[in-house]
């Protein structure tokens, strides 16, 4: 008879625990227990419709909705630049954006509307190929009927919709959103 030796060997398998000198951090976002003023809850978007051929004048429109934020938005162009005189191989864009009297509970055209232009200019500059039209300009007129809070990323969202409604060549849609963790 032979003997045979069987040997068993423990494995031991290693699992991660944290330092004990390392703290637990508390989450980024708290769940808590609050509604919005239009009745959504932390983690809701807000609801949205967009529509594009809205104005028959224009080159190119759109409507949107997000909440109880509504705003059109017209294109004009490519038309001549009205700065003939000045030779550019590429086009302009021009942004303007304003509110109607009845969109907020303040009234007048205050500083903000040049600043909401001047960021449409920003988030749409990019996007379209102004090479595509030499020595002319697109106009982007943006007007937000009702201001729900939030209006520069509806804006934006609208008025890419508007360019692409009126064929102006872009490399891309231009999205946006706007997030506040409190």
């Amino acid at each position: 008879m032979s003997s045979k030796t069987s040997s068993t060997t423990a494995t031991t398998t290693t699992t991660y625990s944290p330092s004990p000198t390392v703290k637990n951090r508390q989450p980024i976002i708290k769940d808590v227990d609050w509604a919005r003023p239009d009745k959504r809850g932390f983690h809701q978007c807000r609801p949205a419709f967009l529509n594009t051929g809205t104005v028959n004048a224009a080159s190119g429109s759109a409507y949107a909705e997000f909440g109880s934020t509504k705003v059109i938005v017209s294109v004009f162009g490519p038309r001549e630049s009205k700065k003939a005189s000045m030779y550019s191989d590429t086009g302009r864009l021009n942004c303007n954006v304003s509110y109607t009297s009845f969109a907020t509970q303040f009234r007048g055209q205050g500083t903000e509307n040049k600043e909401i232009s001047s960021m449409l200019h920003k988030a749409l500059e990019g996007a379209i190929i102004l090479e595509s039209f030499p020595k002319t300009t697109v106009d982007v007129f943006a007007l937000v009927l009702e201001s729900g809070g939030s209006d520069l990323p509806v804006v934006i969202s609208c008025a890419s919709l508007a360019l692409a409604d009126a064929g102006i060549m872009m490399y891309d849609l231009v999205t946006s959103v706007s997030v506040v963790c409190a």
